[in-house]
């Protein structure tokens, strides 16, 4: 099957502990929204909070190879930082290249790897083989799946990358959709103007949206002139 996914209405509150579609996958709705299939993390999502990558870990980040990466290889081994790893934490993520003297700048699929303890080696299968033989000082980082565990934004710093609004109340570690663009009911922390101000995470209040400001990230504008802590009609554009 070809093409963009259709979503029907009442797909939009159907959820599953397995997998239904691909993680991440989007879908547009008939009345021209679009959506992300998610899991939710450890905790339930609540209808109108925006919601987040799962939490970055820094451990797994700036990590040395144990050889080059050859061309064609569909697994490389990394040595973690002092943050342990869990069964296929990364799968549907992504390691990257990032220093390289050649090879730099590869994003390669991540299809599965064991769990493995902190500061231990980890093996990494990939889904998309190696393209450029690496030289010279090399590290990589490891990159979530960003619609895995996503969870409600944070007060005052987020700690991933937002990727929309819950629609339903997806239970913990449930997949379902969230809408990633289009007109949603959003939570609003404080009044923001309709049509004149995009509103922007993280705010004071989690799960909500404030007027933007330096160093804030953009996620849409509001419909109607917001009232502290409610939810407001909200245009989201993220996707």
């Amino acid at each position: 099957m070809t093409g963009t996914l259709q979503i029907l209405a009442q797909d939009l509150y159907t959820y599953n502990t397995v997998a239904q579609h691909t993680v991440g996958e989007k879908a547009v709705s008939r009345d021209g929204r679009t959506f992300r299939y998610v899991k939710a993390g450890a905790v339930a999502l609540r209808p109108g909070d925006w919601l987040q990558s799962p939490a970055v870990v820094a451990n797994h980040g700036n990590l040395t190879p144990t050889a080059v990466l050859a061309v064609g290889a569909t697994s490389v081994t990394v040595t973690l930082g002092a943050t342990a790893a869990t069964l296929n934490q990364y799968a549907g993520g992504y390691l990257i290249v990032e220093l390289a003297t050649t090879g730099r700048g590869q994003t390669l699929l991540i299809k599965s790897h064991p769990a493995a303890d902190a500061s231990a080696t980890l093996v990494v299968t990939l889904e998309d083989p190696v393209q450029v033989l690496t030289s010279g000082t090399t590290t990589v980082s490891l990159a979530l799946n960003r619609y895995e565990g996503v969870i409600q934004t944070p007060v005052t710093t987020l700690t991933g990358t937002p990727v929309g609004v819950a629609v339903g109340a997806i239970p913990a570690a449930s997949h379902g959709w969230i809408c990633s663009r289009g007109l949603t009911g959003a939570l609003s922390d404080a009044a923001q103007t309709v049509g004149t101000v995009a509103c922007a995470v993280p705010s004071a209040a989690a799960g909500a949206s404030k007027v933007m400001a330096a160093t804030l990230f953009s996620v849409g504008i509001v419909a109607k002139t917001s009232i502290d802590v409610q939810v407001t009609p909200t245009y989201v554009s993220l996707d």
